[in-house]
Formats: structure tokens, C-alpha cells, sequence
């Protein structure tokens, strides 16, 4: 099995260390990254994002822990190798650009290499290749003043890419931009990744980014609170069968990606649950179904906040569809609970069911649930599809197709309806009951 190119145990980054105003600017932050991988470290500013990109660079020793990049201490090495290491083995972009203003374009590109030994003509020749590449080439002549935002960026990334690094950090490269420069410097920065095969390490607080990312890290307060796989890109991280499940959860992320698990979790059940109602309406509904999956409140408490006036505090929706939702959402986190269980057994063989056990106890839920009756072979087919969906093995979209494929194709045979509403109910379940939060 492929080893990760760069491995953070329990790290921490300590500022003033011993003294009265200690900080840790990071906590036992736990990542694999692969050769290869585009990586976004994402949250709000004064996360840790920019500190942890910087210790990997070898700026920001750590303070507890272990970073490890191509199995080696960087931070062992006598200072002689450390800068060999920074020179080639890593090309960085800063969102000031850090352009020299008394050189130019060219120069501005060319000059890491002059402390590579290379002759002049060398380092024009792959400068100016570099400009070209990256749409830059007819101002290589002039100052980095007479530039536009986006250009000096196209020309910064250039000069990351003069020594010929394994591995690009990004750090905000596209705050300073407008959005057409934003996706142009993007595109580049992608295309080096897709075609150059260089492992980026990109740091933003720019939800329109995380599309581009193999995996998210999301970082908050100096920790990394969760880990998201993008569904849209092959991963090239290892992972064993079943091991990553990607859910609404995780589609959820991408537009609220500063809520919390939990919040997510309580935005999933109230979409399911509402229909047409007032924001104030939602706003309360979301809250009380926080409590309600937190159990800090029972059913009947549940029940009563839905029918309370708002004025009064509550939702004011009619009694009969706040039974409705109470049970819906009683029945969504029990069925949850089974799937929490099942996949937190790790390689517990005294887990309390097994794989089966529990495809067979979602089977029946969903079924009663659906009022649907089905052929022996239709059921044994449902088990299967629930097993494979529950551990990862199918993704969503595989699972609603074989609902509608017939029964020697192991399916259903369901019309589309009715796959569509099995799904969606099914896709609540597990949206509850998966855990995406960050795993060490």
C-alpha cells in the first residue's frame, strides 16, 4: 500500500511556549496526505490553516508531535539540507504575491534558481517558458507595478513552479482578486495538480473552492474538526472498502461549511420534515429538533414546542403534522442508531449485530414504513443493496438505480417514484447515522 507522502501525528504549534501568554495555535492536528493530492485547509481566519501550511513548509517547528514529509524530520536536518528542501522540494504562492518591485517580470520568476547554480540563460529560458504556459509571457519585459492583481498572481505561481517542486502551497492565492482573475489563477493552480501531477496544499476560507480539493480539512480554533472527501474527484488517498461513506452530509457542507456536524445533522431532518413555512417558522423548527436529536428534550416536549404559538415561543404548526413529525424523526434517529453502532464496531467481533443483521433491520423499517411488499428474492435483493449502500461499497445515485433495475438484475423492479422516495428517506437515515467527523 502506498505511503503518505506527508504525516502529521498529534501535532501542536506553540507560540511563547513556557511563558505567561502561551498559545497554541495548533492541537494535536492528526492528517495523511498523498503524493498527488489537491488538499484544501479550510476555516475562518485564525483557525490554524495558514500555521499548519507553514510548519509543513518548514517555517513552523512543531511543538508537540510529529510531521513527518517523505518519512523524514524535516526539522532534524542541519540548515544547509532544510533550504535544499525548500528550494526543491517546495514551491509556495503567497496572496500579496511577493513580487520583487525593482525587478522584473522575468527576473521576479527566474531569480530562485539563480541560488540553484543555473546560468542566466537557463533561467530565462524556463522562465519565460513558465510565463508563457501561464498567460504571462507578452509582459515578462515590464514591472510587477504595471500589472493587474490577476497577472502578478499568474506570474507568482509561476515562480513557485521555477525549481520544479513535488509539492505547491497556496496560501489565499486568490484573496487579493477579483472573480475572473479568482478563476483563472484557480484553473492554473488546478491544471498544475491534474497535469503536473504536484501535490497541492491549498489554504482558504472560500467555500467556492472546496469542488476543486480531493479532501477537505476543516480546521477550527487550532483543531482539525472533520475531514470531508470530495465525491467529485478520484480519490488517491487508500481506503479500504466501505471505510468512507459520502452522504447528504457532505453535500450539506459545501453550503454551510462552518457549521458543525451536528448543525448539519439538524438542517438534514428539518429539509426532510418541512414543506412550505416562514423562516421564523424554520429557525425555531431547527431548534427544536436540535434538542430533540440531542435528546435534551423528549418526544412530548418535542411535540408541544411545534405547537406552541409563536409568539409564545414555538413553531405554531397543527398538532396533527407536529405528531407526524415527531414520529418521523423518532423513527429516522432510531434507525440512525442501528448504523452509528455498526460502523464505530471497527474490528470489534463482538459487535452487537452484524452487516446482515442490520441490512435485514433497515430492510423491515423501510418496507413497514413505505407499506411495500415484496417477492422473496426482491427482499433478498433489498438486504444486499442496504448492505452495500450502509458500508460505502455504492454511492447514492447506484443505489436509486438498482431500486428501479429489475430483479435478475438484482433490483426491485420500482417505478421511479417510488425509487425516489425510498431513497430519499433511506439517504435520512444514514445522513444521521454516519459519523464525518474527522478520524485520526
Amino acid at each position: 500500500m502506498a505511503k503518505p507522502l506527508i504525516v502529521c501525528r498529534d501535532l501542536s504549534i506553540i507560540y511563547n511556549k513556557g511563558k505567561s501568554n502561551e498559545f497554541k495555535a495548533l492541537q494535536g492536528v492528526n492528517t495523511d496526505i498523498y503524493e498527488g493530492e489537491y488538499i484544501i485547509l479550510f476555516g475562518a481566519s485564525g483557525s490554524g490553516k495558514s500555521t499548519l501550511m507553514y510548519s509543513i513548509q518548514g517555517s513552523l517547528p512543531p511543538g508537540e508531535g510529529t510531521l513527518l514529509i517523505r518519512g523524514d524530520d524535516i526539522y532534524s536536518y542541519p540548515p544547509s539540507e532544510r533550504v535544499y528542501f525548500q528550494r526543491y522540494v517546495m514551491g509556495i504562492i503567497f496572496q500579496s504575491f511577493n513580487l520583487i518591485g525593482s525587478l522584473s517580470v522575468l527576473d521576479n520568476v527566474a531569480l530562485p534558481m539563480i541560488f540553484c547554480d543555473a546560468d542566466r540563460t537557463t533561467r530565462e529560458r524556463r522562465a519565460q517558458s513558465l510565463l508563457e504556459r501561464f498567460g504571462v509571457g507578452h509582459v515578462s519585459h515590464k514591472i510587477p507595478a504595471m500589472l493587474s492583481g490577476g497577472q502578478q498572481q499568474r506570474v507568482s505561481v509561476a515562480r513557485s513552479m521555477v525549481n520544479d517542486p513535488k509539492i505547491l502551497l497556496a496560501d489565499e492565492p486568490t484573496g487579493n482578486l477579483d472573480s475572473v482573475s479568482t478563476q483563472q489563477v484557480m484553473d492554473k493552480i488546478d491544471e498544475i495538480n491534474t497535469f503536473d501531477r504536484r501535490t497541492i496544499i491549498m489554504v482558504s476560507h472560500n467555500a467556492a473552492h472546496l469542488s476543486y480539493a480531493h479532501r477537505v480539512y476543516y480546521l477550527k480554533d487550532g483543531f482539525v474538526v472533520r475531514e470531508v472527501v470530495n465525491p467529485q474527484r478520484k480519490q488517491i488517498k487508500p481506503v479500504r472498502e466501505g471505510e468512507t461513506i459520502v452522504t447528504e452530509l457532505e453535500q450539506l457542507a459545501r453550503l454551510f461549511p462552518y457549521d458543525s456536524v451536528d448543525t448539519l445533522r439538524v438542517k438534514s431532518m428539518v429539509n426532510y420534515l418541512t414543506q412550505q413555512y416562514t423562516y421564523d417558522q424554520l429557525i425555531r423548527l431547527e431548534h427544536a429538533i436540535s434538542l430533540f436529536i440531542k435528546g435534551k428534550i423528549n418526544k412530548d416536549t418535542f411535540i408541544r414546542a411545534l405547537i406552541l404559538k409563536l409568539e409564545q415561543g414555538g413553531v405554531e404548526i397543527e398538532e396533527k403534522e407536529a405528531k407526524r413529525m415527531a414520529h418521523t424523526a423518532e423513527l429516522l434517529m432510531h434507525q440512525a442508531d442501528d448504523i452509528r453502532r455498526f460502523r464505530a464496531k471497527k474490528d470489534n467481533d463482538d459487535i452487537f449485530f452484524s452487516q446482515h443483521k442490520l441490512a435485514e433491520r433497515l430492510k423491515d423499517h423501510l418496507l413497514h414504513t413505505h407499506g411495500m411488499n415484496l417477492s422473496k428474492e426482491q427482499n433478498e435483493n433489498l438486504v444486499e443493496m442496504i448492505a452495500d449502500r450502509v458500508t460505502g461499497v455504492v454511492e447514492e445515485a447506484q443505489f436509486n438505480e438498482r431500486l428501479m433495475k429489475g430483479v435478475r438484475g438484482r433490483g426491485l423492479a420500482l417505478d421511479t417514484k417510488e425509487a425516489d422516495g425510498l431513497t430519499r428517506y433511506f439517504e435520512k437515515i444514514i445522513a444521521q447515522g454516519v459519523d464525518v467527523s474527522y478520524k485520526s
